[in-house]
């Protein structure tokens, strides 16, 4: 039972750290607009700077469910129309469903870490720590073989990585969106997904390393010998 408790304790510290390191950067407009002012986008888009950065800031506000719809208007090669399409409307519905399960994954997550936490701390602080420790070394071991694995995908075939994705997440095709027609598709080309996946695996990374540093250093130095056989 603390084995099995323990790996829970884990995932669900990894579920946190993975789940708000996304809040962190992917609903954060600079992230956005930094890289629309470094490749001049607006310009290759035919639309203002002031237009191109508030159409990130409505899909993003929608996300964080600070406003109801993503409706607003832009000026496109000098023709003003909606921002975005039915089916882009339609799609985000779906985005957002997404985002706020995994928000509620992250805050459920966290609620059970401190429980968990509690549990064996209470019941016996240095035993309790190893445990915890352990199981988190063992999810730890889980992710890093999954995050390689995603990794060479992304290095290899982006595209083939971002496809899989969509198709596990999302029951329809409103994610297969048409540069010529869905403006979102254009302001969210694959070399910005490129780079917010890979600033979310060094945050992840980042915010992990402490944790796996601690871990390892009570795990092997300071845990009571075969702590581990305990059921």
């Amino acid at each position: 039972m603390k084995k099995i408790l323990s790996i829970i304790f884990g995932w669900m510290t990894i579920v946190c750290i993975v789940v708000f390191s996304i809040s962190s950067i992917a609903l954060k407009p600079s992230f956005y607009t930094s890289r629309y002012e470094t490749y001049d986008f607006a310009t290759t888009l035919g639309v203002s700077k002031e237009d191109l950065n508030e159409s990130i800031v409505i899909l993003l506000d929608y996300l964080k469910d600070t406003r109801e719809d993503i409706h607003g208007t832009i000026t496109l090669h000098g023709v003003k129309q909606e921002t975005y399409n039915q089916r882009e409307v339609d799609h985000m519905v779906d985005v957002k469903a997404l985002y706020q399960n995994a928000l509620k994954a992250g805050y459920i997550s966290a609620v059970g870490v401190v429980l968990i936490g509690s549990y064996f701390l209470i019941k016996d602080k240095k035993k309790g720590l190893a445990f915890l420790c352990q199981g988190f070394l063992l999810s730890l071991a889980c992710l890093l073989t999954f995050l390689i694995f995603i990794g060479i995908w992304c290095m290899y075939d982006f595209t083939a990585f971002w496809t899989w994705f969509h198709t596990i997440f999302f029951r329809n095709d409103l994610w297969l969106l048409d540069p010529r027609t869905d403006f979102m598709i254009n302001i969210l080309p694959e070399f910005i997904f490129s780079d917010l996946v890979f600033s979310i695996v060094m945050r992840v990374l980042m915010l992990l390393g402490p944790v796996t540093l601690f871990s390892l250093y009570y795990r092997f130095k300071k845990a009571p010998i075969g702590f581990w056989r305990e059921s």
